[in-house]
């Protein structure tokens, strides 16, 4: 199937098109990943932390897919009770679809609640971000130009008010994956008050900004008692020591 076709199925105002497109997104065009699998296979260490029975909670900021790459899957497929957020309505759709036992939330991640400016790839990408340093690593690293992205204002939310709501005032997994923001959601959580046992995160040391920021992150999750347990990929895993 042709992206034109796609793209006719996600802009259709017919409830069943767009259900022909979510099936396609799942079960056809990522067959493979309905086996469940991270990106690096990250939810193989993760899973290592529980009892194979155990059935949590975790959140998942910057999910992108509800089967592909995806580090919550396993834990879907095992009952844990999950959220799920994402900026892109294309991604919060398709986890509505395939998960919809989760708690699927379309919105922007940040420090507070307000508006920012999104750099747009498309509704296919998981390259989307409301960072601009984020954006010259994506110029240099994917050779991207100014015109393959589109600027949009999006509302952003505070992740304290989203585990408030839902009542998720233990997490037993947090997975950061913001294109860039990951250092404002970092500092924002409340962690006297919301308890998480492990968090994975994409930490980049791409220019000197980033490397400041990924400095600034290690010493927040230090100073609230996360130890380091292992780097996969681009992700860090930090244990909080006390669980």
């Amino acid at each position: 199937m042709r992206l034109r076709s796609l793209k006719f199925l996600l802009n259709s105002k017919n409830n069943f098109l767009r259900k022909v497109y979510f099936f396609y997104n799942i079960y056809l065009r990522n067959f493979k990943y309905l086996r469940g699998r991270s990106q690096f296979n990250e939810d193989t260490y993760i899973s290592s932390f529980f009892e194979k029975d155990y059935k949590g909670k975790f959140v998942d900021l910057g999910c992108f897919h509800p089967t592909r790459d995806n580090n919550t899957f396993k834990f879907y497929k095992k009952k844990w009770k999950g959220i799920n957020v994402d900026l892109n309505p294309i991604t919060i759709e398709l986890f509505n679809f395939f998960r919809s036992n989760d708690t699927n939330i379309n919105c922007a991640i940040s420090d507070k609640k307000t508006l920012k400016k999104m750099y747009f790839v498309n509704d296919f990408s998981p390259l989307n971000t409301l960072d601009i340093n984020h954006l010259k690593f994506l110029k240099k690293n994917f050779l991207f130009k100014n015109k393959d992205f589109q600027e949009k204002k999006i509302k952003t939310e505070n992740i304290n008010n989203i585990l408030k709501k839902h009542k998720f005032d233990k997490v037993d997994f947090l997975n950061i994956d913001l294109e860039g923001l990951e250092y404002e959601v970092i500092k924002s959580i409340n962690f006297k008050k919301y308890k998480i046992k492990l968090i994975c995160i994409e930490i980049l040391d791409h220019n000197k900004l980033s490397k400041n920021k990924s400095k600034k992150i290690l010493g927040i999750l230090k100073k609230n008692n996360f130890k380091f347990c292992k780097k996969i990929g681009v992700n860090s895993i930090f244990k909080n020591i006390y669980f």
